[in-house]
Formats: C-alpha cells, structure tokens, sequence
C-alpha cells in the first residue's frame, strides 16, 4: 500500500480505480497519499476505491445479490461482500460514469466452477446499471474472466461496453497466472492509449492497466443488448437456481439426520452412565444440524431469491 500511495503522487492519472483495499489500514495509507496528490477519494464495500483529480458526485455502492455460496467459508468472496462502486465525475467536455468492481473469484477449471453462474448474476447486474447510463461510462477492475468467456459475453452483449484493448490488440495477461483478468472497458470514450502499468509480482499478484480516453459524446442512448447474450444469462442463472435449490434439499436432510442423531445422543445420555461421551454426541449432533438448517433455510434461501431476482433484471433487456 505504501508502494502504490507513492505512484499515486506521481500524476500519472486522473482516475485511480482499486480492489482488494480490504482493511482499514489500508484505506488509510491508499487516502492520505490521495489526500497529498490533491485527489478526491470514496470507497464502498467490496475492497473498492476511487481516487479523482476532480470532485467525484453521485457516488453510491451497490452490492452484488449474487454473492457466492455462504458455507465456502475458506473462499472470501460471500464474506467480502463485492460489488460496484459508481461515481459521476465533470469533466470539461461533459460528466463521465466512473464504475469500480471486483467480480466472484473463479477457483476451478472451466466446466469446474461451482460459481460460474453466481459471476454471470453480477455481470447481469453490472451490465444493468451500465447499459441504461446516459452518460459515458467507463468500468475498471477485476473482472475475474477471461475473453471470450459467456461471462464476457454476456457482459459485453448486455451493457454496450467496449473491450478497446482487445480491440488495439493489447491483450497482456494482468494477473500471476498469466491471464488477462483485469480491464477498462468503456462505453461513448475514445481509447487512444493502453498498457500495464505495475509490474506483476512486485506489488500484488495483478498488475495495473492504464488508459488514455477522450470523451466521444457527452449523452448515450440506451444500450441495444444481444439477444444471444441475453438467452446465454438467462440459461446460466436457471442451472445456477438448479444447483442452489439441489443443495438446499441436501442440507435439510442433512440437517434433519444430524438432529436427530443428537436428540438420541441426547436420549442415550440420560438413560447410560455415559453420559459425557453421548452429552458430547448430542452437542455435536444438534449443533451440526442447527447449522445444516441455518444453510438451507436463510443463506441457501438466499441464494435462490438471488438467482430469482437477477433473472428478473434480464426483462429489462
């Protein structure tokens, strides 16, 4: 953090867009450098940051429905609570649309990932806000998909975005693992420049993208969505719905077999001189199914109103 204050105050941008500033130590080292560069700072939940060499206005932080599975507890990404930050900022040739995001981490090979569908609900999510924007917009973050991906396509099909990059054929991985996960994508701006900007590896395991960008024109129309884009999201957010409610009916019956496996031990414990072995069965066996229930019934529920919700969105297109 210290490392990437000081590039801060090197004017090297006007708009800086983070992710992953998770702690409030690290919010404090990322604003004071701002603060020291003259630049304006707002921050949402998700990790993310803006920084403005102009007043940023209009800023508000949504968070994605579609937010993960809730028990993959050693997955950050549901405990993180990611979504977009968006912010207005004036600029002397008309007011452009500042989106900040960090999409769902995928963890599996393609065919693999138990959270494909939940990347899909945010970029359906993403792409609505985006597309019914009258004004320029540009997004930058981690998007966590690779090109060409139905996540991209859906993206792309849905919010009228360009990947001007790709376009300029700058297709230079930006993570350790050698893909190109990270973007600035734009809608009514001009890309004249492109390039990474942070070394891999020296300050975190992404590398920066810088931009230059002109506005093309200062008011849009509403974006014209692909019609395959939109079958595409919809296909994948009913196999997600699928998958949520499989695993709800798993859970409760897990959640019913642990209680009453306790409620025996439970039993047992008052009728054996036992009493702390089947005390400690009985514990363990409500205390699973307590849980189990809590899965199914609220973050499992959740996750199905979620998919239900973002499929919802997809009238709109």
């Amino acid at each position: 953090m210290d490392a990437l204050g000081e590039r801060l105050q090197r004017g090297e941008a006007d708009i800086w867009a983070f992710q992953e500033v998770w702690t409030d130590d690290a919010r404090a080292v990322l604003a004071a450098a701002a603060r020291r560069a003259r630049l304006h700072v707002v921050h949402g939940g998700g990790g993310l940051m803006l920084a403005s060499a102009r007043p940023l206005e209009d800023v508000h932080f949504t968070q994605f429905a579609c937010r993960g599975i809730a028990t993959h507890v050693h997955r950050g990404d549901w405990a993180g609570g990611k979504g977009f930050l968006s912010a207005r900022v004036d600029t002397p040739d008309g007011a452009v649309r500042l989106v900040d995001t960090h999409l769902h981490a995928q963890y599996a090979p393609d065919g693999e990932d138990p959270y494909h569908a939940h990347r899909v609900g945010q970029v359906v999510e993403l792409a609505h806000a985006v597309a019914a924007s009258a004004e320029p917009v540009l997004l930058a973050g981690d998007l966590n998909l690779r090109e060409g991906r139905p996540e991209y396509v859906v993206l792309m099909g849905l919010s009228g975005l360009r990947d001007q990059a790709a376009e300029r054929q700058h297709r230079e991985p930006t993570s350790s693992s050698g893909t190109r996960i990270d973007y600035i994508l734009t809608r009514g701006l001009q890309m004249d420049a492109v390039r990474n900007f942070i070394p891999q590896g020296r300050y975190s395991d992404h590398g920066g993208v810088w931009a230059k960008l002109r506005l093309r024109s200062a008011a849009l129309p509403a974006a014209r969505p692909d019609p395959a884009a939109v079958a595409l999201a919809r296909r994948t957010l009913a196999d997600g719905l699928a998958d949520a409610e499989r695993r709800r009916t798993r859970e409760r019956a897990l959640a019913a077999g642990a209680t009453l496996a306790g409620a025996g031990s439970l039993a047992a414990a008052r009728l054996t001189r036992r009493r702390f072995l089947f005390g400690a069965g009985a514990a363990l066996g409500l205390a699973a199914g307590g849980l189990w229930g809590v899965s199914a019934e609220r973050w499992i529920a959740d996750e199905e109103r979620a998919f239900a919700r973002v499929s919802a969105l997809l009238d709109a297109f």
